[in-house]
């Protein structure tokens, strides 16, 4: 969203954002006029051309009902599950999404609830979607439980930075020293075990918004629930993470040398550090192996996976 029109999506949204702040209007007060005018060339940037879900694939916020199946309030907001509707430009992305978060949670990551759902389950769902796929991905917001809001932040928040800096302002050693200060050793290893996974799933937009922290007693930090985990190498074959590791963003360099580098300038502890992107690496490709053909994922995608990994060294 270009800075000019950021009030206005506080004035539609404010009720429903991510975590417990809420903005609400003052009583009697209309809705701001639109603020399209004078804003031009809002989505040029100087960054190649990356896969980024946030502009392919409708998400809304859903509740359950007892049947099973979601509905998406007529106001778009208000529920206690995320869903993402199929993308119009890339094949089977709900399926992924599924498939790489049921991995991640085999592997003992920190994951919500999901679910991979017929489109026909959800109620209130745009026309003519069904013509991109027949299934969308539901996750269970982390930021509501008990019909409490409960806080966090993404790391474009906790850094200062913008969205449309979201790929270029940190790297994943400051993510790691924050979550080194703030947090338990098991945070420290569940960032290590996501970092690892999605360098060998091949995910190049695990940018700073989709790494967050999560305030479950309203005071302490700790890391946030794992989401946004897609392989996107069959969309967009890429050798570059979305920000780099701490020396280098090339998947290809991905190795325990680069760990230990991590380790030392976010100030980890190195052996938590290279015992668990160890353990995480030995889960992972026997997990891949017997699962792969298992999970609803195109031979194309399994195809990409399998040539990525050839590339990445850690093992």
């Amino acid at each position: 969203v270009n800075p000019a029109r950021e009030f206005f999506l506080l004035w539609v949204l404010g009720q429903d954002l991510a975590g417990a702040i809420t903005v609400m209007p003052a009583d009697g007060e209309a809705l701001p006029p639109n603020v399209h005018e004078d804003i031009e060339e809002e989505t040029k940037h100087e960054a190649p051309m990356r896969f980024s879900l946030a502009g392919v694939q409708l998400k809304f916020s859903a509740v359950q009902h007892a049947s099973g199946g979601l509905t998406i309030p007529a106001s778009g907001t208000g529920g206690s599950w995320i869903v993402k509707l199929p993308s119009s430009r890339f094949e089977a992305v709900p399926e992924n999404e599924y498939s790489m978060m049921e991995m991640a949670r085999m592997l003992g990551m920190d994951v919500p609830e999901t679910q991979l759902l017929p489109i026909e389950q959800i109620a209130n769902i745009p026309e003519g979607i069904g013509k991109f796929g027949n299934s969308a991905f539901a996750i269970k917001r982390f930021d509501r439980a008990d019909g409490q809001a409960i806080h966090i932040e993404d790391f474009a928040q906790v850094f200062g930075v913008y969205p449309q800096d979201k790929y270029k302002k940190a790297s994943m050693r400051n993510i790691a020293q924050v979550i080194g200060i703030e947090g338990q050793e098991e945070d420290i290893a569940e960032f290590i075990r996501r970092l690892v996974f999605n360098t060998l799933i091949g995910n190049a937009d695990m940018h700073l918004k989709n790494w967050s922290v999560i305030y479950k007693d309203k005071r302490t930090a700790s890391i946030a629930p794992a989401y946004d985990f897609v392989s996107t190498i069959p969309y967009i074959p890429d050798n570059s993470a979305a920000l780099k590791v701490s020396r280098s963003k090339k998947f290809s360099d991905f190795t325990f040398d680069e760990l230990s580098h991590l380790a030392a300038k976010a100030m980890l502890p190195e052996k938590l550090v290279q015992d668990t992107a160890k353990q995480t690496g030995e889960g992972f490709y026997e997990i891949w192996a017997k699962e792969k053909s298992h999970l609803p994922l195109t031979k194309d995608m399994i195809d990409a996976i399998d040539k990525h990994l050839r590339d990445v060294p850690l093992r």
